[in-house]
């Protein structure tokens, strides 16, 4: 007999809400509704190959649906929108919505996890009971699955959504020039990076953020003290920075509230000796004759 279950609690349709946008960032709990139910409608990708005797099945998409129903009230801007949307046969960019879920048996202290997606409006019938007017079609989705953070302050009939970024401070750097001995790059993601450069050569500093937004920042050491450079958001690309002697410089990736430095250690080295050109000058000898 299992066991696991009788050490949990059910959850109930209840808890699972949903909140439909009416103004910007301001999302209202859809009320009145006797269906909202998922579909997931996975696409299916099935074959058989010759030298095999069964066939494989592959997901390769999805086209996610909700079916609605909802008994009209007055005086609910969400039944009010969508009821606006169906009367007046709205096409193209009019239907579009945002729609989030929350799933309240994993949130407290007014936040929680959130799934939000852009839907079409798509209505189908009304007035099909004599009970009261009823209004139903489905909400398919035309844009992806966004993970968000859901805050409400009045017992969750409104929400507003905050996007979950991945703030990442991963960053490909290179140190190019002429003059370099070898390459000097952090290829596999290290964040101390050294190479030999000949003297009184210049180098480029090129960095390349994982998070596009990123404030990048490249500094100089000077003795124990940093001295800015240059300063970019998403990438930075810096010429000309001139080595006469063994450098340290460091560079920080800042996005949201991480911060990475990276350093990179310069030696310099003497020119390579080149192999030496002689010059040889052949002189002509001239014979003068004298008359006498």
């Amino acid at each position: 007999m299992g066991k696991n279950l009788n050490n949990g609690n059910l959850v109930t349709r209840p808890k699972k809400l949903a909140f439909y946008e009416t103004d910007r960032n301001i999302f209202r709990r859809m009320e009145g509704f006797t269906d909202l139910s998922y579909s997931q409608n996975p696409k299916e990708y099935s074959r058989q190959y010759v030298d095999e005797e069964f066939e494989r099945t592959d997901i390769v998409g999805y086209a996610p649906s909700i079916s609605y129903s909802f008994d009209r009230y007055t005086g609910n801007e969400v039944l009010a929108d969508i009821v606006k949307i169906t009367e007046n046969e709205y096409i193209g960019d009019l239907m579009k919505r945002r729609i989030a879920t929350v799933d309240l048996s994993g949130v407290g202290d007014g936040s929680g996890n959130a799934k939000m997606r852009e839907y079409a409006v798509i209505p189908d019938t009304n007035g099909d009971t004599t009970d009261c007017m009823t209004y139903s079609g489905n909400f398919k989705a035309r844009g992806v699955l966004i993970d968000c953070i859901a805050t409400s302050d009045d017992d969750w009939q409104t929400i507003r959504v905050t996007e979950k970024i991945e703030y990442s401070t991963s960053a490909y750097i290179s140190v190019m020039g002429d003059k370099i001995v070898g390459s000097i790059t952090n290829a596999n993601g290290g964040l101390n990076i050294s190479g030999e450069v000949e003297k009184n050569s210049t180098v480029t500093f090129n960095v390349k953020p994982m998070f596009a937004g990123a404030k990048i920042t490249l500094y100089k050491m000077s003795g124990s003290y940093p001295i800015k450079i240059a300063s970019d958001f998403g990438k930075l690309n810096n010429p000309n920075n001139l080595i006469v002697d063994n450098s340290t410089y460091y560079i920080t990736i800042e996005a949201g509230e991480n911060c990475t430095s990276y350093y990179i250690e310069l030696t310099v080295v003497e020119p390579l000796p080149t192999a030496s050109t002689v010059s040889t000058t052949s002189a002509k000898s001239k014979t003068t004759t004298t008359k006498e």
